[in-house]
């Protein structure tokens, strides 16, 4: 009976990949544009303002158990612009919690960042960052809720006042984690794009759970996107594209925002501040359809997405996955030092 000691720890675990999309160790957001510092840490300071702060929060499986919640927040400002001519450094900071589960695996992370971006030309925008800081995984539930093949009975079912007779219940550890990156940017009048590759966790940190150990493996991201406007129109196509893999693990995005202009912005003088309201969503291949909604109003932006489960999954959830929520707020530059290009991001 061996192996049922371990039932309990190996379905949390099962939980974790297998419901996390395409089996994904790593926590993320569908919004992926609105976590710039899970993405990849070149886009720190990737802003035309003074700073940024970004907000997600993501509520998943709420109807077929335990709901999965992940909250994730950043801040991000370069600096020593009027040093580096067409250029800049940047610095940022971030912090994720992840809990899955009746027992509440969490997952917890916090990075620090920094960034270098020099344009070689009046359309070309080249990024290198890095990140680095620690991690935590564990049960952040009460271990009074742990339940072991001691505390079963046969005929009477799980019995929690008898003992476990382990010697310590499961443990709370933390490791060291490291990032890098780099994003290319182009713009040319009506037509933006970028692209960007990352990998996290360089090092492979050594994760230790319950007598235990494996490397958590490098996660490669792929991204990209581009806004095209019509001529002498207020609309505007944002297609996007993620790729990641970890391990033998792939996740796959693509899809389109359709953008359009209530307001338009001042350029120099600041005075008038864009306001724009997107439309679209995105196909994570093999597992969800995602709806996006997004509103532009002055520093602000605010976007609630959806995920419409695809998977085999479908069959317990009703097609249910999860709902979204983002928030980003940008410190406009000064109108002495502003410029028409506004973030890619």
């Amino acid at each position: 009976m061996k192996g049922k000691k371990h039932l309990v720890i190996g379905l949390i675990g099962g939980l974790l990949v297998g419901l996390q999309v395409s089996a994904q160790p790593d926590m993320h957001f569908s919004q992926f544009s609105f976590s710039p510092s899970t993405l990849n840490p070149a886009t720190t300071g990737v802003i035309d303002g003074l700073w940024r702060v970004n907000l997600n929060y993501k509520d998943q499986w709420r109807n077929i158990s335990a709901p999965f919640t992940t909250f994730g927040g950043s801040f991000d400002m370069p600096f020593l612009r009027d040093k580096i001519s067409d250029g800049a450094l940047a610095f940022g900071v971030a912090f994720f919690n992840d809990k899955a589960g009746d027992l509440d695996y969490a997952t917890n992370s916090f990075t620090l960042s920094l960034a270098a971006n020099k344009s070689i030309d009046k359309r070309n925008n080249f990024s290198l960052g890095l990140s680095g800081g620690f991690g935590s995984r564990g049960l952040s539930a009460d271990a009074g809720k742990q339940e072991w093949d001691s505390q079963y009975q046969q005929g009477s079912g799980y019995n929690g006042n008898l003992s476990s007779q382990e010697s310590s219940k499961v443990e709370n550890f933390v490791y060291g984690d490291f990032n890098a990156g780099l994003l290319w940017r182009y713009e040319k009048e009506k037509f933006k794009f970028h692209t960007g590759f990352s990998v996290f966790h360089i090092n492979s940190p050594k994760l230790t759970f319950y007598k235990s150990s494996e490397k958590l493996d490098p996660r490669l991201v792929f991204h990209g996107g581009s806004q095209i406007g019509l001529k002498g129109k207020a609309i505007y196509f944002l297609p996007q594209y993620l790729f990641m893999m970890q391990g033998n693990q792939l996740e796959n995005n693509a899809g389109l925002l359709v953008k359009y202009l209530l307001r338009e912005g001042s350029r120099y003088t600041g005075n008038v501040e864009e306001v724009a309201v997107y439309i679209g969503g995105w196909y994570r291949f093999g597992d969800a359809a995602i709806a996006n909604v997004r509103l532009d109003f002055k520093s602000f932006s605010v976007g609630v997405s959806y995920d419409f489960n695809l998977s085999n999954l479908k069959v317990a959830s009703d097609g249910r996955g999860g709902v979204e929520f983002s928030l980003s707020y940008t410190q406009q530059l000064p109108p002495a030092v502003r410029t028409k290009r506004r973030s890619l991001m």
